[in-house]
C-alpha cells in the first residue's frame, strides 16, 4: 500500500512486559506511538528520560534510539507510523494525553491485528479507516513538556539515578559534591552543561515526571507532596502550578 501525507501507513503491535524487565535499546525507521495500556514505563533516549503512566502515550520519532522499562507489569501497544508522514506531527519526542476515543482505536487496531495477523478476514477498508483516525487524533492530541534531561557525565548520572529511586532525598550540591570527591561549583556548571537547567530547575523537572504518574493512579496529593520531599502540600502545589499552569487537584480531575 503506497503511503501518503493524509493517508499513512500505521502498523500496531502490542506484548506483556513483566515489572523491572528491559527492552534494551533500540530505534524504528518508522515513528512510533508507545502506549502502556496497563502499567506505567520509563523511555530513555540519550538525552531525556520520560515516566509514562497509562492514560499517556509517548510519540517517539523515526530513528530515535530508546529504551524502555517496565515500572509494573505492563502491555504495551505500539503503533508505528511511515516516517514521512509523522513529519507533520514532529521529530522530537514528546508526552501525549490519551482521549477515550485514541485509546479506543490503538487498542483496537491492536487487537485486530492479534485476532487476524494475515489481515483476514476482517476488511481492509476497516484498518484503513483506524489508522486514519489514529493519525488524526495524534496530531490533535493534548501534550505535555514533561521530560527529564539526562546528562552523559558519570557523576552526574549516579546522582540523577539516586535521584529518581529516592525523590524524596534531595541533598544540596555541596553534599554531593563531598559524596563523589569534586567541587560544588563543578556540579553546578555540569548540571547546566549537560542538561540545560539548573540542579534545581532539574529536581523540579523530575518531581513534575514522577507526579503526573501518581496523579494518574488517583493518589492524594497530600501523599504525593510528601513522597517527593516537600515540607506541605501547597509548597509542592505551587511547583506544579507554576509549571503546568493548574493545580494538581484540578489535574488529576481533568
Amino acid at each position: 500500500m503506497s503511503t501518503k501525507i493524509n493517508q499513512p501507513l500505521v502498523i500496531p503491535k502490542g506484548s506483556f512486559q513483566l515489572y523491572r524487565s528491559v527492552i534494551a535499546p533500540h530505534f524504528h525507521s518508522r515513528a512510533q506511538l508507545l502506549y502502556a495500556s496497563e502499567g506505567s514505563i520509563r523511555v530513555q533516549t540519550h538525552q531525556n528520560i520520560w515516566i509514562v503512566p497509562p492514560q499517556y502515550a509517548l510519540w517517539i520519532p523515526a530513528f530515535v534510539e530508546h529504551s524502555v522499562t517496565s515500572l509494573s507489569q505492563v502491555r504495551l501497544s505500539t503503533v508505528l507510523v511511515e516516517e514521512q508522514a509523522s513529519l507533520s506531527v514532529g521529530n522530537t519526542c514528546f508526552l501525549i494525553k490519551m482521549t477515550n476515543l485514541l485509546r479506543e482505536l490503538v487498542l483496537r487496531l491492536n487487537l485486530t491485528n492479534e485476532l487476524h495477523p494475515d489481515h483476514y478476514p476482517y476488511s481492509e477498508e476497516l484498518e484503513k479507516s483506524l489508522q486514519l483516525l489514529i493519525f488524526h487524533e495524534i496530531q490533535q492530541a493534548t501534550t505535555f513538556p514533561i521530560e527529564i534531561p539526562w546528562p552523559k557525565d558519570i557523576r552526574l548520572i549516579s546522582i540523577c539515578e539516586a535521584l529518581l529511586e529516592h525523590p524524596h532525598n534531595v541533598k544540596d550540591l555541596n553534599t554531593w559534591a563531598d559524596m563523589i570527591g569534586t567541587s560544588p561549583r563543578t556540579l553546578i556548571r555540569l548540571f547546566q552543561k549537560e542538561t540545560g537547567l539548573p540542579y534545581r530547575a532539574w529536581i523540579q523537572q523530575m518531581h513534575l515526571a514522577l507526579a503526573l504518574g501518581k496523579l494518574s493512579r488517583g493518589e492524594p496529593v497530600s501523599r504525593i507532596a510528601n513522597s517527593l520531599g516537600y515540607k506541605s502540600t501547597s509548597a509542592f502545589s505551587a511547583m506544579f502550578k507554576k509549571h503546568l499552569g493548574e493545580s494538581p487537584q484540578s489535574f488529576g480531575k481533568n
